[in-house]
Formats: structure tokens, C-alpha cells, sequence
């Protein structure tokens, strides 16, 4: 369902494309989860109206799309994406079509489209259209492919993804002509951009139905052309709770070699990276004060979770009793600093400083001595001595 504002500023554009004499109707997604009883504020606006023609009428647009007919229609700031009818030529890198030129008749439109379900329309009264027997597929809960099966993956290899993405948001079977389509055809994903693999496999991991997905994802062997992720599907269809993008991508690095294509940020590589390390000191033996101080009380979380998916004895109610008797969670909770020796000592080298503090924080953390400031400071100073001795011995 969308809100009622959203939906009356999208009768709005329709009703001044409509007014100008073009065609206009809401389109796709919307439209489809308006069906489903699903909530959705994204609008997608198909017409016979020119993308120069939407621009004339309305002050706010963006142009992102021209160049595919597409531009973006700003009220109120909510955005409409507004789409002129398409004519698509040959396609010959399974993506986008190599010509794109603007149709006359919605139902040309429509034939280009990916799955029935997504080429229903509707007009400001809430009056559906459907071509091609959408809604019916919809109250079977079936994904089906517009027309030739094969062909509407060869054009745009991406679809083959987007019906897994489908089945995992909805729950719908994959039609069997469409299933079969889809498993002839799954070397097409890798021609895909990895950026966008990688999107939609973040959507079918979060999907609600994510096991019936993955099912079909390992069925159908488009797994296969998954650059080394095949075991890490197998693994989580195993797991009942809910499993996030991050810790997927986590256990297929540990069960299995993954290709290095996956475009992570810098933050989820170092994530993915210390997670592995981490699995491989604790998999077998216990967390210890210093593990849960250096590694910190989430990251710890994380890497027994996977380690309990994978097999391993659970270890949290440990991990947390030792983070609550931490004496302490980080250098700045030390009661003696670096910035102490530099005013004490006549040692003035930070490496050499830092690997003293090193050495008071391990010994704070394994409780070898309390986290005291007298304490501390004449543990560090007799280090100090040592350290200028050892410095005048290597000048002599």
C-alpha cells in the first residue's frame, strides 16, 4: 500500500501529463505490491509523453535517465520516475538494448517488460490493466516471465537474479518454463557488473523467504556461477535465524574459496577479514580476556554466532561475563599514560613508549597487575630504565 499523500501527489502527475493530452499511468512495482497489500512509496509513471515533453510541464525534473527515456519528476520531494513508452532494439551484451526508441501504445510498452507481475498498470481511479495475466499469476503466487522465457534472459541477464530477488521478498514459485529458462542460462551472470550482483544478492539474503530462494539459487546451479559462493548457500540453508549480508559473505569465505571480485567498502573488508582470523583462533579453544579486549565485545558476538552456525560450541555467555570484568575496554581507561612517561622520563621515542603502554595493558587486561596509577607507574618506570640502558648499551 502507499500513503495517501504519495498517492495524491502521483494522481497529480498523472493528471497534468493527461491533461496535456498524453497517456499516463502508474506502473511496475507499486502497482503490484498495491495488489499484494504491500506497502510501497516508490512510483514508476509510465506515458507516451517525450521525456523533453515531461520537462516542459513540470518545474522540478531531473534528467538522469534521458538518455533511456526516463526522467525524474520532483513534487514536494517526493520523486517520480516517469518512463515514455519504448520500442527496444537487438540486445548484445545481455543487459541493455544496443537502440532504444519510444513507442506509441502501452501495450507495446508492456511486451518488454520482465515478469507479469511487474507490467500491470493503473490509473488515478485505482483501475488495473493487466496484459498479461499478472494478477492472475500473482493470486497463484507464480514469477513468470512476459512472453519467451529464454529470450527475456538472454536480453537482460540480470532478470535471472531479479526473479530469485522476487521469490525471495514475496514467496512465489518460479514458473517451470521460467525456472527451466533460467537454469539454461545462468552462465549470463557473469557477464553481469558485479555491483550489481552483489546488490541483489544482498535483497535475496534479506528476503523473508530467503531459504525458498537460495533453494532454487542452488538448484537451478546459477550458484555455480557465483564465483566461489556455492558453499556458503549450502550452508546457510542450514541456519534457522535470520542471517545478514555481511555474515554471509563471512562463512562462504570460510567454508570455501571465494573469488576476489566482491566490491566490498573498506569498512565491510576489514570486518569480513578479522571475522576469519578470529574464527580461526577460537573455532576450537576458548575466548580469553585478551581476545575479547583486542577484538572488542561485538566482533566477538559475531564470530561465535557463526562459529555456533558452522558447529562450534557457544561460547557467548563466556564472551560476555569476561567483557563485564574487563578492568579495561580501551588504552585511554589505562590510570597510567604515555603522555605520563613523556613528563617523568627522559625517554622521549613514542614507538618505544607505545610498547611499554603495550605491555601495562596486557598485563591490566590478564590481571597480572590492578589498573592502579602508583602501580602502573613504577611497573613502567623500572621499564623506562631498562629500555635507556639497553639504548646506551647499543651506543656504546
Amino acid at each position: 500500500m502507499i500513503t495517501l499523500k504519495t498517492r495524491e501527489l502521483g494522481n497529480q502527475v498523472l493528471q497534468t501529463l493527461k491533461a496535456h493530452g498524453y497517456e499516463a499511468y502508474f506502473v511496475g512495482g507499486m502497482v503490484r505490491d498495491q495488489v499484494i497489500g504491500i506497502e510501497n512509496d516508490d512510483i514508476d509513471i509510465t506515458t507516451s509523453a517525450h521525456p523533453e515533453d515531461v520537462i516542459r510541464l513540470f518545474k522540478r525534473v531531473k534528467e538522469t535517465g534521458k538518455r533511456y527515456g526516463s526522467v525524474t519528476v520532483l513534487l514536494e520531494n517526493h520523486p517520480f520516475e516517469v518512463t515514455t513508452y519504448r520500442k527496444e532494439g537487438r540486445y548484445t551484451d545481455n543487459r541493455r538494448p544496443d537502440e532504444i526508441s519510444f513507442g506509441t501504445s502501452l501495450e507495446e510498452d508492456l511486451k518488454r517488460r520482465d515478469f507479469t507481475m511487474n507490467q500491470l498498470v493503473m490509473n488515478e481511479q485505482g483501475d488495473i490493466i493487466d496484459h498479461h495475466h499478472g494478477l492472475e499469476d500473482i493470486k497463484e503466487r507464480v514469477i513468470r516471465t512476459i512472453g519467451e522465457a529464454n529470450s527475456r534472459f538472454e536480453e537482460d541477464a540480470l532478470r535471472i537474479l531479479r526473479a530469485l530477488r522476487f521469490c525471495a521478498s514475496l514467496g512465489f514459485n518460479i514458473e517451470q518454463k521460467t525456472a527451466s529458462a533460467m537454469k539454461e542460462q545462468k552462465k549470463l551472470v557473469k557477464t553481469l557488473a558485479i555491483e550489481r550482483v552483489m546488490q541483489e544478492l544482498d535483497k535475496i539474503i534479506r528476503g523473508k523467504y530467503h531459504h525458498k530462494a537460495i533453494s532454487y539459487l542452488l538448484d537451478l546451479g546459477i550458484a555455480d556461477e557465483l564465483y566461489g559462493l556455492k558453499s556458503g548457500f549450502e550452508e546457510i540453508l542450514k541456519i534457522k535465524e535470520k542471517v545478514y549480508p555481511i555474515e554471509f559473505f563471512i562463512i562462504a569465505h570460510i567454508v570455501d574459496e571465494v573469488e576476489d571480485v566482491f566490491r566490498f567498502s573498506n569498512k565491510e573488508r576489514a570486518i569480513i577479514e578479522k571475522a576469519i582470523q578470529l574464527h580461526e583462533v577460537t573455532k576450537e579453544d576458548e575466548f580469553n580476556r585478551f581476545i575479547v579486549y583486542v577484538n572488542k565485545l561485538d566482533m566477538c558476538l559475531l564470530v561465535n554466532k557463526i562459529n555456533v552456525w558452522l558447529g562450534y560450541h557457544d561460547q557467548e555467555q563466556i564472551i560476555r561475563e569476561i567483557d563485564q570484568r574487563l578492568p579495561i575496554h580501551d588504552v585511554c581507561d589505562l590510570a597510567f599514560k604515555g603522555q605520563d612517561i613523556l613528563w617523568k622520563t627522559n625517554l622521549k621515542k613514542h614507538s618505544l613508549i607505545g610498547v611499554i603502554i603495550d605491555e601495562l595493558k596486557y598485563k591490566v587486561i590478564m590481571e597480572e597487575l590492578p589498573n592502579e596509577y602508583k602501580a602502573l607507574e613504577e611497573y613502567a618506570l623500572n621499564r623506562v630504565e631498562e629500555t635507556l640502558e639497553e639504548m646506551d648499551d647499543n651506543d656504546e
